[in-house]
């Protein structure tokens, strides 16, 4: 009976321990980042700038004055989703999510940057995994308010962070961060992965999501007709985690014709332009929201390509390209 008892214990530390560490697992998994995709805020304000009572939840403003998108709010305020004063965008998830300039040419660097402190700070010598989702911004009510797009947006990870306000001078440009884009973003209809991962080397407190380049650094592009040297980037789902499988990562390498496909602008309201194609695609076929086609053509041996849509009736298209370079698919809306 003894023999049985000590057994009967053992068993119980043994799934008292595997619980605990479960739990430990579970918790190292989990995303260190609060309020990752800005759905929980204290009131639903039609306003912009992350004003008091217009902000979500854990996240503070550190260098001007970036925006927060709500579906909650009526639509044709400032800050409704997916159509704004700013951006035509629908978040990548939930019903929320932020922006920020990445670039304004004025000469002194200008950026929007936000900011939030993580659920627990990093450990030293231990490796992350951090990623985002982002989009570049454009068809803003009555007209395109950028028509330029960026590279260097990223999480710049901090032991302080303090939030700016009005006459304070702007969070400092480090030429830095953990993890950014070196790419430009150009895609304006759907969200594009920013991801990767670091040793922390100090015990991190804070995150700081923005354009952490001077403009020296920073790359520009045309993705639509209006101020062009402006750029406007929306983020949603941030994440970090000490697990390799806590946050979406991006694998692999992508084939780099595929990086200088540009389908602008993003909404369309007249004609939609199709750039880097190198001659390496032959057959473009568009269908509509229900996948009746609705053109096609050649595109056979062209660079830039585009097309009279003043005509078609707005809703969501598919563009797809055939050739040597194989299948690609983008979309597109048609605004009236």
């Amino acid at each position: 009976m003894m023999n049985g008892r000590r057994s009967d214990a053992g068993q119980t530390l043994a799934l008292i321990c595997a619980l605990v560490m479960a739990s430990l697992r579970s918790e190292a998994q989990g995303n260190l980042v609060p309020n990752p995709s800005f759905e929980d805020a204290d009131t639903c304000a039609v306003q912009m700038g992350y004003l008091p009572n217009g902000k979500p939840q854990h996240w503070f403003r550190v260098s001007d004055t970036p925006d927060y998108y709500r579906s909650c709010v009526p639509a044709g305020s400032v800050n409704a989703v997916p159509q704004s004063v700013l951006v035509y965008q629908f978040p990548f998830e939930g019903d929320s999510y932020s922006g920020m300039y990445t670039y304004f040419f004025d000469g002194f660097n200008f950026r929007e940057m936000i900011a939030a402190e993580l659920t627990d700070p990093l450990d030293v010598g231990e490796t992350y995994y951090a990623s985002m989702y982002v989009n570049a911004g454009t068809g803003g009510i009555g007209a395109a308010m950028f028509g330029a797009c960026s590279n260097n947006i990223g999480m710049l990870f901090t032991l302080e962070a303090e939030e700016w306000l009005e006459d304070m001078p702007p969070f400092g440009l480090r030429n830095y961060a953990q993890v950014f884009s070196q790419e430009v973003i150009t895609d304006t209809l759907g969200w594009t992965l920013v991801s990767g991962s670091f040793v922390a080397d100090s015990a991190y407190r804070y995150i700081v999501i923005g354009n952490h380049f001077t403009d020296e650094y920073t790359v520009l592009d045309t993705i639509a007709v209006g101020v062009y040297d402006r750029a406007y980037m929306p983020v949603d789902m941030i994440c970090v985690s000490t697990d390799p499988e806590g946050c979406p990562m991006t694998t692999g390498v992508r084939d780099q014709g595929l990086l200088s496909l540009s389908l602008y602008p993003n909404p369309v309201v007249d004609l939609v332009h199709l750039s880097g194609l190198q001659g390496s695609y032959r057959d473009v076929v568009i269908t509509d929201a229900v996948g009746r086609r609705v053109w096609s053509g050649s595109v056979r041996g062209l660079e830039r390509w585009m097309l009279d849509v003043a005509s078609w009736p707005a809703g969501q298209y598919m563009l797809l390209l055939n050739g040597e370079a194989g299948r690609r698919s983008l979309r597109f809306v048609v605004m009236r």
